[in-house]
């Protein structure tokens, strides 16, 4: 998890129809990537610059040429649970750019059908990093922040956003598990973590939907009286084809 530094969301957003139409050309290298997205324009950019730097930001965003675990996992869970891409891809965005992580105390704390307009994730920035941004710079950001929250299905609509909620599929609650448990969470505190509350999910509700995960082989859930483990790393690991997963 890159836990300080910049992001694509300076200059771009999470750009969901972007990785959907790339990842659906069925590339799975960095060199299959970089040329759907440049040489094949899978990305459908109406310049060679253009697609250079969009695939730029998507390869910084997701990890699309490194490819560490969390990228690995992405892609494996595409396929099978169509559903639940735009959460999925969401959390790894929120895992690897600071700055959008930095704005989602400002939904999680929306109820529904509040309206969460442009100064809200200005004030976020303003309060994280004092004086660090021009003001252009700090509507630039607050608006692509907007926009990936908008296409994760947190907010709607095109001017006026409106907080509504989201309803993650068991797959995607795994990978928020396992983002939960790579970054020091275990047992109970999992399921009450930040992670859980993107997927908008009370801790009863995370509980539930990682029992299903477990249906499935992504989870490993067992309770004895007041104490509750939950493992995703080993079944995730196994049943994905990642053997890396074991160790984030």
């Amino acid at each position: 998890m890159k836990l300080s530094g910049g992001g694509a969301h300076q200059s771009k957003t999470m750009m969901f129809r972007e990785l959907e139409a790339l990842i659906g050309t069925g590339a799975s290298t960095p060199e299959e990537f970089r040329s759907a997205a440049i040489d094949e324009n899978a990305i459908g950019k109406a310049t060679s610059n253009t697609r250079r730097l969009t695939f730029r930001h998507l390869a910084s965003l997701y990890g699309l040429v490194d490819q560490p675990p969390l990228t690995k996992a992405l892609m494996r869970t595409w396929k099978g649970d169509i559903q639940g891409r735009r959460l999925r891809a969401l959390l790894v965005a929120l895992a690897r750019d600071p700055l959008l992580r930095e704005t989602a105390p400002v939904v999680m704390t929306g109820s529904v059908g509040q309206s969460l307009q442009r100064p809200l994730f200005e004030e976020a920035f303003v309060a994280a990093f004092p004086e660090r941004f021009s003001e252009k710079m700090l509507r630039s950001l607050a608006q692509n922040c907007a926009s990936s929250w908008t296409q994760s299905g947190h907010l709607k609509g095109a001017v006026k956003k409106l907080r509504q909620r989201v309803t993650p599929t068991p797959t995607t609650v795994a990978l928020a598990a396992l983002i939960a448990t790579a970054s020091g969470f275990g047992g109970p505190a999992i399921l009450s973590s930040g992670w859980m509350m993107v997927l908008d999910l009370s801790p009863e509700q995370a509980l539930d939907a990682l029992r299903r995960a477990e249906a499935i082989g992504l989870a490993r859930v067992r309770s004895a009286g007041d104490v509750t483990e939950i493992s995703v790393r080993q079944p995730m690991a196994t049943a994905l084809g990642v053997p890396e997963l074991e160790y984030v």
